[in-house]
């Protein structure tokens, strides 16, 4: 929901000589307020806001109550096609109870902290600040039902827990935040270092120092925000009770020793270390109460919860307050100067957040979108399955905006991949004042992997940009290799994993697949795909893991074409319901259809077992899919995915696409059979089109091994075949050569 609501001519008031800053406007200019999102967008006792770094997207936290906080996601945020959603983490009861702050750390990820001693236990200390990704794919989507070790863990990817009553919190740099602890009264870095992932809850790799003679104070229910002028190394923060703003020079300090983890937390970390001596400044001591915070281009923005004004400060040399601006509004918590320059803030008691815009710069242009290709926000560890481009070159399209005053007629567009250099695009239109176009920028080629564009705009009209808060916006996709033709053979037997051409998309960096070296399909090689469902309490109920293969052409694939693949699998108990699907798209991923489903007993090819799983030759089951579906499309990806019943593991191998549904003919399935039928013993003549080292499987109807041997084959050579005491009826006999080709004959054992 977007409002237009007021106007205030003379709302700001400034004193002093200062330096000139694009945030200075606010301090002469007439301001219009508008409102982004309220109550009726499930906004509901706001205490915070922030932007996904380089994109649009505004994150607004919501307190909750015992049962958790939440937040309302707003894309494209302020402009006319914004949309908005609630999500909730089904246990953010803890890991985001009565939330008081958040911060983005420029890799997507942020970090939210709660005014709350534990929620397990009155007397403990358990809690701090928890670590989230921000990947709509990933968070409050993954895990949401799952429970380790009988506690609910949610899709939040790592969380400390020496900061209870913490309020307020800033991002420093990659995993690293400043916590105001409300509860021991003092600031304190954290370094989560490397998470967990999301549905886990090791905490081992944790390091937190303790600023001891740094003291702070909290007033209840009112946050203290924090924030880091990284240039500078100043952190800002409030003191609640003596409504004091300070600051700290981050640099200064030193270890003094170790700290020992409170008996009530019994929390391991890799350091837990006491700073002292470090330099503190007071910059201002208020007679209200001070509660948001901000830093931009040398401007400190605080506001006042008691009086709902925004104060200015001059933070360049000696911290100088140059202005407020008087909103109106009583309860504003949160504040933040978004990627537009603008100053938005949270309206607690209205249950609204609130833009503030002064009078238009008359050369202003903004990039407010990445149309193409699908980006994720700058995620350094997980990747979605529908960010890739099927393409050997990329043409971006981004949404040019004109946020000035004057008409828009020419701009520079420039845009860069993986950080190398930039291509230009000289825009030229007519472009009104508040109106968009999606532009189409020149082409570049791509190397397969992953990749991080980055976008912005300069010159409008051929002049500086007046606001350059808002030129740049970045993601990441990835580029997947050009099509194959068929036919296409996997067998895992390169060391590496994804296997060259594949693609590995999964969100868990401690349970995933990998390349098993001891074991093969049916004992014919000693590598294969394994999906880790069983170790430790790292295993996630429900996880999702994604191989993806190449891409194929099966524009020319004949009528029967099918997919084949080796499986095994024995559940962990008859309750475990571990599973695996084989998935088709033929739009580069944007959506998938389900071709093969099998979990538990029917994925199974052995009776229950509780150890650690790792097939015999005897436990494999050959399975084939029908792909008539997808024959004849030029461009198709495969993609196997399991879901995690945290029972046992799943092996993949002998994975083939190019065969035919059914059984050859004798003249082209490259070798004989006879007798046939039989009573058991037959022989193998190898034909013209066979030679070199092949397996050799005999195979029930139901795709269960009956016998398997490795055969030098050449042209006209015998193998013969003695299946004993095989029950009567139909077999099928299955040759496969070292390019991973198969042929099949039917054999009958009367």
């Amino acid at each position: 929901m977007k409002q237009l609501f007021t106007i205030v001519i003379a709302s700001a008031c400034c004193s002093g000589a200062f330096a000139q800053a694009a945030i200075d406007r606010y301090l002469t200019d007439p301001l219009t307020y508008t409102t982004i999102v309220t109550a009726t967008d499930q906004v509901s006792n706001p205490r915070d806001l922030d932007f996904k770094p380089k994109t649009n997207e505004l994150w607004v936290m919501l307190r909750g109550t015992g049962a958790g906080g939440a937040m309302v996601i707003v894309s494209n945020a302020g402009l006319p096609n914004q949309t908005d959603v609630y999500k909730k983490d089904t246990h953010s009861g803890h890991f985001m109870i009565q939330a008081s702050a958040m911060a983005f750390s420029d890799n997507g990820e942020f970090a939210a902290v709660s005014e709350v001693q534990n929620t397990a236990s009155p007397t403990s200390t358990f809690m701090g600040p928890a670590l989230w990704d921000a990947d709509p794919n990933i968070f409050a989507t993954v895990f949401q039902n799952n429970w380790v070790s009988g506690f609910p863990l949610g899709s939040h990817i790592d969380m400390l827990h020496q900061s209870p009553f913490a309020m307020g919190i800033a991002a420093d740099s990659a995993k690293v935040y400043w916590v105001m602890d409300g509860h021991f009264g003092n600031i304190v870095r954290y370094d989560f270092v490397q998470d967990h992932g999301p549905g886990y809850d090791y905490h081992g790799a944790g390091k937190i120092w303790r600023y001891t003679d740094v003291p702070v104070t909290r007033v209840a229910n009112i946050p203290s925000h924090m924030v880091l002028d990284r240039e500078s190394g100043w952190l800002y923060y409030i003191d609640g009770v003596s409504k004091q703003i300070r600051r700290m020079d981050v640099h200064s300090g030193a270890e003094t020793g170790n700290l020992t983890v409170p008996p009530t937390s019994n929390e391991p970390l890799a350091g837990y270390k006491r700073v002292e001596g470090a330099t503190v400044q007071v910059v201002d001591t208020w007679t209200t109460q001070p509660c948001g915070m901000d830093y931009f281009e040398g401007r400190l923005i605080v506001s006042d919860h008691t009086t709902g004004e925004i104060r200015i400060y001059d933070v360049t040399d000696t911290p100088t307050q140059i202005g407020t601006i008087s909103t109106g509004m009583t309860g504003i918590m949160g504040v933040k100067v978004g990627p537009d320059g603008r100053i938005w803030y949270v309206h607690n008691t209205g249950n609204q957040v609130v833009r503030i815009d002064p009078a238009p710069l008359a050369n202003d242009a903004a990039i407010t979108a990445i149309v193409a290709p699908v980006t994720v926000a700058s995620e350094p560890n997980y990747f979605s399955i529908d960010d890739a481009v099927c393409a050997a070159s990329v043409a971006p399209v981004v949404t040019l905006a004109n946020m000035g005053s004057s008409t828009l007629s020419a701009a520079e567009i420039h845009y860069s991949l993986d950080g190398g250099a930039s291509t230009v695009f000289n825009w030229a239109g007519s472009l009104a004042t508040g109106a968009t176009v999606d532009v189409t920028l020149t082409a570049a080629s791509l190397t397969t992997g992953a990749h991080r564009l980055s976008v912005w705009v300069v010159a409008p009209n051929g002049v500086a940009d007046a606001n350059s808060g808002n030129n740049e916006m970045e993601g990441c996709f990835r580029s997947i290799d050009p099509v194959q033709a068929l036919p296409f053979a996997e067998g895992f037997n390169a060391t590496t994993f994804p296997p060259a051409g594949w693609s590995y998309v999964h969100f868990n960096p401690n349970n995933f697949m990998s390349r098993n070296a001891t074991a093969g399909g049916f004992g014919s090689s000693t590598g294969c795909m394994k999906m880790d469902n069983y170790s430790g309490d790292m295993n996630i109920t429900g996880q999702l893991d994604h191989l993806i293969s190449p891409r194929l052409d099966l524009s020319t694939a004949p009528v029967g074409t099918s997919l084949d693949f080796s499986v095994a699998h024995r559940q962990y108990n008859t309750a475990s319901v571990d599973r695996l699907m084989v998935k088709v798209s033929t739009n580069c991923g944007a959506t998938w259809t389900t071709l093969y489903d099998k979990e538990g007993a029917a994925l199974s090819t052995g009776t229950s077992f509780t150890g650690n799983f790792t097939p015999s030759a005897s436990q494999w089951r050959a399975e084939q899919v029908d792909l008539a579906s997808v024959i004849g499309q030029p461009d198709v990806l495969f993609m196997f995915q399991t879901e995690s019943d945290f029972g046992n593991n799943v092996y993949v191998d002998d994975i083939n696409i190019g065969s035919v549904v059914g059984i050859e003919e004798g003249a082209t399935a490259g070798f004989s059979l006879f007798p046939n039928p039989s009573n058991g013993a037959f022989a193998i003549r190898a034909n013209a089109s066979l030679s070199g080292t092949v397996q050799v499987r005999v195979l029930a109807l139901d795709g269960s091994l009956v016998a398997t041997q490795t055969w030098a084959a050449t042209q006209g050579a015998l193998l013969d075949m003695e299946l004993g005491e095989t029950a009567q009826g139909s077999y099928v006999v299955e040759i496969t050569n070292a390019s991973g080709a198969r042929h099949r004959l039917p054999v009958v054992i009367n």
